[in-house]
Parts: C-alpha cells; structure tokens; sequence
C-alpha cells in the first residue's frame, strides 16, 4: 500500500484540490451573478412609460426571492406582479398621467447580500408623440433612392414601412428633427411613417409616393400658325404627350421668361376646361388647357405686342419636366394702351408710344413706328426715371404708368386725367341725377368711338325714343368713352350750362372741346376710378 508521500498520492492531492477550487469558483460566480439587485428597466429611473401601451419590468435576482414587497406610490402592488427571467414585471395599466414612485425590496439567501432594495421615480406619459413628414415635398421623386425627413418628438424612432421594405431612425434627442434613406419601387408606393416615443405611445401618417425616374414627352403641333399673329394676341397652343396619363401631368408656359399660372391635367379631364384660378375662367387673359385622350389645347393668355419667345412645359409626379420653346411675332393693335409692347413691335401703337416718350424728353425726332433698339433704351430710362423695373419692355406696370388713369370726383364733379405719377388735367363734369346716380368703384375704359349715334338705354326713362345720328343734337355729343361700368360712358354735351351738376343718367358728361381733347389721351384698358 502506497502511502501519502509517494509521487501518486501527491498527484491525488492536487486534482483534488484542483477540482474543489473549481468548484469553489463556479458557486462564487453563480451566488455573484444571483445576487439580489434591484434595476429599473422598463421604464429606467427618471424615464417614462405609458404602463397601457409597455409593463413595467424591474431587474432582480434569478434566485429564490423571500418577502417581496413592491409598492406605487406607496400602495402595495405585490399582487400584480409576474416573474420574467431575471426579474418581475408589474400590470399597471391605469396608472395616472404624470410623476409616480415605485419602491421594490426583498431578501434572498446569498452569499454577498441577504436582501435588496431601491426606491426611483418615473413619469407616466399617455400623450402621441408629434409627428411631420416635411421630406419628399409633394408625392412625388424622380429616384428610387427616397430621402424622408421631419420632426418627432426628441429622442423618438421614427419608422417608415412600405411593401417590401422598411427603415427606421431615432430623431435628435434635442431638436426632434429625423432624416433617412429608403429605397422604393417605380410607381405608386403606400409608406407608413410611425414614430414611437421613450414611452411607448405612437403617431402613424400614411403618404403615398410616388416614384418616376422616367421623363415625359411633349411635342406641339400647328406651331407655324403661331409664329405671327395678326388677328388675335391670345394663342391656342396645341401638342400631346406620353409618358404619362395627362391627368397626372401639371401643364405650363413661360412667356418671355415670366410663368403663366399652372394647370393640372386632373382638371382638364371629361372635356372640362380647366382655369388657373376663379378669376381667370372665361377671361381672354387666360390661361386654360383641355385634354381629349393625350392631346392637349393650352390657351396661355395674352402676348405682348411684339417679340414673344414662349416655352411649354409639362411636368410628371416625379418632377421630371418635358419643355418645348418657340418664338410668336404679335402684330394685332393699332392703339396704344391695349397690348404690352417690346423688341420687333410695329405700327401706330409704337409711334403713339414714342410720341408719348417724347412728351416728356426721352425720345427724340420723329417717331418710326418700329420698337427698336432706340426705342428700348428711351423705354429703359423711363422705367429709371420712374422706379419701375428696367427691362426696355412695356410691360402691364409700365404700360400702366405711361397710359395713366382717370380719377372721378363725384362730390367736386370733377374728372382728373393722370399720367406718370402726375396729374395732367382736370375738367369739370356732370354727374348722374340722385334717381340715376354714376356708379363708384374700379372700372376701365372699354371703347372709343367718335361721332357716336345715340342708341336708347333699356330703361324706362329712355322708352318710346328712337336711335340718334350724329350731328348737334345727339346727346353724346361728339366723342364717347365707354367704361366698364354698366351703361356708364364719358361723353360730350351740347347742354353746356349742366356741367358741374348732377344732370345725367348715370354718365359723365363734359365739354365738347375737353371730351375731345381727354379722348386723344385715353386709350382703351386705361383705369377709370369713380369715387364718392
């Protein structure tokens, strides 16, 4: 028998010793990892939580638990608690909105302590949090690679979910603001953007996206017709596209670099004519479009007397544009003041324009009729010497201080001529009788004509008269003006000793030698102002 001392029993004496001290250690390990804590997770310390939407989970040991005390508020819940693992979670789903106390203590047998507790606060929020989605603007891209951007609630995930795909980003935890990638299909996309805050609560908005990497096409057609304009200075544009379903497609125009309202297709569609706006609809001014199949007449208002350089253009959900440019020469008045004018105008509304630029010592020699190179500079120091944008164009704002208004004074009875920011004449004028009285309000001068015959109004007073020639007995005298008012002119009399009084039907009557000399310096679409 071998005693203790030989190489064999040494070799026992130290696997034995070996295998206690391992032994040893994993007891150690696992009285260590079972010691008893007390750690709020869900929600932490000073954290939130809506207990509706999340339980409420404490960290504890995963060992044998004695005389375990939980407590809200200092009421005792030990009765709603449930075991999860390495500690417990509490159902208190009716907890009110605001700050609350929760204290949690117990004892264990173990090795490093006997026991455990802790007491932290914690706040109950049961409001959504905010939710924007600033980023596509629209609903539509042009590129499957989509950024999303917006603001949330600071510290939020935000969420955003579609068929086939989904990311999700935490917002600032200071300002909220959110921003990510996400890559969707070509066509109409359903994304779901959800932001869930610290406590659980969510806000979901829904977007659809459109995705349209591919560019529309537009062709115009009957362009040769446009290319000079005698009869009318409000073109039909006609074209088509494809691409796209025109109801999708936002239809457009810049006329000399300047964009005409937009028109959606949606509007034109069922043979509808579509209008910019309210105001537009059924005006010469335009714009408006209509659409039968894929073909469009886009109607783009009034061009300027002159040179016009006009670019159609349609535009897809995507932002992708088509555009399409040609050049109109307008040639169709006579008198100034009707039509805005610029580079390559010609004829007697150009000379009455240098004419008038003459006046007042920016144009020299006689006038030629041509809206040349001379005559945008004399235009340019116009707009100079007026404040008025400097474009060598006579555009509606300069158009409007060269041709002037005329201010009517009902309770003075007078009539004042202005031109360039001054007064250039005032004439006393009859006004409408108190049964009969002259309208006040904004109008425009409609019509000139001269050596009018007197046609009877549809009004009682007027019944059983007949039509009258021109000549000393025609009560319109020699010149008429007609205004936009109803039945409402600017007129000659023969009955001199009335001007000054209220004597008329509702016109305003002047002089025969002042009608005649205003006539010469009015023109059609000049402001007619009649105040009280």
């Amino acid at each position: 028998m071998r005693g203790l001392g030989t190489r064999s029993g040494l070799i026992t004496v130290i696997v034995t010793g070996i295998v206690a001290l391992g032994l040893l250690a994993a007891f150690l390990v696992v009285e260590w990892t079972t010691r008893p804590v007390v750690n709020p997770l869900q929600p932490t310390a000073n954290g939130s939580i809506n207990p509706a939407k999340r339980p409420i989970v404490v960290g504890t040991t995963s060992g044998a638990m004695a005389d375990l005390t939980v407590s809200i508020d200092g009421t005792d819940v030990s009765d709603k608690i449930a075991g999860a693992g390495d500690g417990i979670v509490v159902d208190a789903p009716n907890l009110a909105e605001g700050p609350h106390t929760m204290a949690v203590s117990y004892s264990a047998s173990n090795l490093f302590s006997r026991g455990a507790s802790a007491e932290w606060t914690f706040t109950v929020d049961k409001k959504a949090p905010p939710l924007k989605v600033n980023v596509p603007i629209g609903n539509g891209v042009n590129t499957r690679d989509v950024r999303f951007a917006g603001t949330t609630q600071p510290g939020s995930i935000v969420q955003a979910s579609w068929k086939g795909g989904q990311v999700a980003v935490a917002a600032d935890g200071t300002t909220g603001s959110w921003s990510m990638q996400g890559a969707l299909p070509e066509g109409r996309n359903a994304v779901a953007f959800t932001a869930t805050d610290e406590a659980g609560n969510t806000t979901t908005k829904k977007r659809a996206i459109i995705v349209d990497t591919q560019k529309p096409t537009l062709t115009l057609s009957g362009q040769k017709q446009l290319i000079k304009l005698t009869t009318t200075p409000s073109p039909v544009i006609y074209g088509k596209v494809g691409g796209d379903k025109p109801r999708d497609l936002i239809f457009g125009a810049k006329i000399n670099g300047q964009q005409i309202p937009v028109l959606k297709g949606r509007d034109a569609m069922g043979g509808k004519t579509a209008t910019a706006d309210s105001e537009a609809a059924g005006s010469e001014n335009g714009p408006t479009l209509t659409i039968r199949g894929n073909k469009f007449a886009l109607a783009p208002g009034k061009l300027a007397e002159g040179k016009n350089v006009v670019s159609v253009w349609v535009r897809d959900p995507g932002g992708n544009i088509a555009r399409q440019e040609f050049t109109s020469f307008v040639d169709t008045s006579s008198e100034f003041g009707t039509q805005q004018l610029m580079q390559g105008a010609t004829g007697a509304d150009v000379d009455q324009l240098q004419e008038r630029l003459g006046e007042i010592g920016l144009w020299k020699g006689g006038s030629t009729g041509k809206y040349d190179a001379k005559t945008i500079k004399a235009v340019e120091k116009y707009q100079r010497k007026y404040k008025l944008k400097v474009n060598g164009k006579v555009d509606a704002r300069t158009l409007r201080a060269i041709v002037g208004k005329i201010t009517v004074d009902l309770s003075a009875t007078t009539l004042t001529l202005e031109r360039n920011g001054k007064v250039v004449k005032t004439y006393r004028v009859a006004i409408g009788q108190p049964q009969y009285p002259t309208p006040t309000g904004s109008y425009k001068i409609v019509s000139k004509q001269k050596n009018p015959t007197w046609i009877p109004p549809k009004s009682p007073w007027a019944e059983g008269l007949g039509e009258i020639p021109p000549g000393p007995g025609n009560p319109l005298g020699t010149r008429w003006i007609g205004t936009s008012a109803p039945a409402v002119g600017i007129h000659g009399t023969y009955a001199d000793y009335s001007i000054g009084s209220a004597a008329s039907h509702g016109c305003l009557r002047m002089h025969i030698p002042d009608v005649e000399e205003l006539y010469e310096m009015v023109s059609v679409g000049m402001p007619v102002e009649i105040n009280p």
